[in-house]
């Protein structure tokens, strides 16, 4: 096991803010603009977030002329969130800030 790099991803999770964004991007890609409004943040906010998940290849990216996508990186987050939500009960409903 990669510790340290276990270690960092549970970190990035740790935060309610970055565990909205993974889940909401679980359920389909959003571009930074509908992430806004979905989680009530300022874009400079969104955007420190996601490039942490983005550092850690938890989300992927992808340009659509001025417009940036985001979508998650499936295979090595959606066990750990499926693992969390095993153990919180809450399997469908992303957790609140």
């Amino acid at each position: 096991m990669d510790y340290p790099m276990v270690s960092a991803l549970l970190k990035a999770m740790g935060h309610p803010t970055r565990l909205r964004i993974l889940n909401l991007l679980r359920q389909s890609g959003c571009c930074v603009q509908e992430l806004e409004k979905e989680l009530g943040l300022r874009q400079s906010n969104v955007s420190q977030h996601l490039g942490i998940l983005r550092s850690l290849d938890m989300v992927k990216v992808e340009r659509q002329g001025h417009t940036v996508c985001y979508s998650l990186n499936e295979e090595l987050v959606c066990p750990l969130l499926d693992t969390l939500a095993t153990q919180n009960g809450t399997a469908d409903d992303p957790p609140t800030a």
